[in-house]
């Protein structure tokens, strides 16, 4: 017979070690700025070439800013977070489209509305 009990346990720490590896991946990204304000990302991304991207932190530990140059040089801001979906931890977009993503690399492209050879981390 199954313990449920340590069955969930066992699921959990699976999840929070899952969470903790995603927040640890996002941290060693080339784009990874650290705890910067979004006007300082701003600043950063000023005279940057179009889907030049940044991340840094956001108000908690599996919360981040996406911060980019647009296709019209405008700098944009999008939330970043590492959630549960469908059972599994994953990055989305704090819009909520486009699903889920196992990887930074695969959620930028999708975030800024471009093909991910265009996409370039600062």
């Amino acid at each position: 017979m199954l313990n449920t009990k340590s069955t969930s346990k066992r699921s959990l720490r699976k999840q929070v070690s899952k969470f903790t590896r995603l927040a640890n991946d996002i941290k060693l990204h080339p784009s990874w700025k650290g705890n910067v304000s979004l006007t300082e990302g701003a600043k950063l991304l000023e005279g940057a070439a179009p889907f030049t991207y940044i991340l840094t932190q956001g108000f908690d530990k599996y919360h981040y800013f996406l911060t980019y140059v647009h296709a019209d040089h405008s700098v944009k801001h999008r939330n970043v977070r590492i959630v549960l979906v469908d059972g599994d931890s994953m990055y989305m977009n704090g819009g909520g489209t486009g699903g889920g993503y196992e990887t930074i690399d695969n959620l930028v492209p999708s975030c800024l509305n471009c093909s991910a050879n265009v996409c370039r981390p600062l």
